[in-house]
Order: C-alpha cells, then structure tokens, then sequence
C-alpha cells in the first residue's frame, strides 16, 4: 500500500491506496464508513490499521470490480464501500452471538429501526466497549 495526497475535506472520508497485480498499480480507495462498520475494529483505531489487518479480503473486493467493465482508470480509482463487505461482516459477527438470539432480536426490532440506524447504535456499542477496555 502507498499513501496517496488527497484533498483535506476528501482524506477524512476515504482511505486512498495502491492495488497490485503484478507490475501495475491501480489507485483504489475505501471508504471510513466500510472500515469502521465491516471489519473488527477498536474505537479510535486508524484506517490504516484496519486496512493492513484486512488488506486481504479488501484487496479481494477491488479484485472482484476489476474483473467488471470499465472498472478503472488513473483519473478514476477503483471504489469500496460498506455495500461491498455486507457477506464479509455478517460472516464476521455470525460466530459471536448465536442464530436464535440474532433472529429473536430481528423480529423484535422490524419495523422500528432503519437498517442504518442499527448500524449506528451497533458502531457506538463498539465503540463504547473498546473504550471501556
């Protein structure tokens, strides 16, 4: 991975890095959102961190929308979000709390709470037990 400069307002939203198939190097980017909500991470921990821990399952993603057409350009890097990690993180989290409790929950909570608005109140209950660490 090589850092890339990018605009102040632009870097708080996206980690820019290098994809690598052989001798080529593609710009790509992920977004905050997808590293902080779809891989296991501690509160306050870097993009960077995230990324290098994960790299592999990420590099996979941009693999995957490279084999799609029109996937990339230099002008134009190839782009992650949380959208592309949804199997990922719900593989992720499936062995820490068991089907029945994760069904009895849902059923509870449909019709009351966004999907995004449980992410929220799921990324806060991460962070606040890595802070109580």
């Amino acid at each position: 991975m090589q850092a890339r400069e990018v605009h102040p307002s632009e870097s708080e939203d996206w980690l820019h890095f290098f994809y690598k198939t052989g001798r080529r190097r593609i710009p790509a980017r992920i977004s905050r959102h997808a590293l902080e909500t779809c891989f296991r991470c501690a509160a306050g921990e870097s993009l960077i961190n995230i990324y290098v821990v994960n790299s592999r399952v990420i590099d996979d993603r941009v693999h995957a929308k490279l084999m799609a057409p029109g996937a990339t350009s230099t002008s134009r890097p190839v782009t992650v979000d949380a959208r592309d990690f949804e199997e990922h993180k719900r593989t992720m989290y499936a062995d820490l709390v068991s089907s029945s409790l994760v069904e009895r929950a849902a059923k509870d909570l449909s019709g009351k709470f966004t999907a995004d608005e449980l992410e929220a109140v799921a990324l806060w209950m991460r962070r606040s037990s890595a802070a109580s660490r």
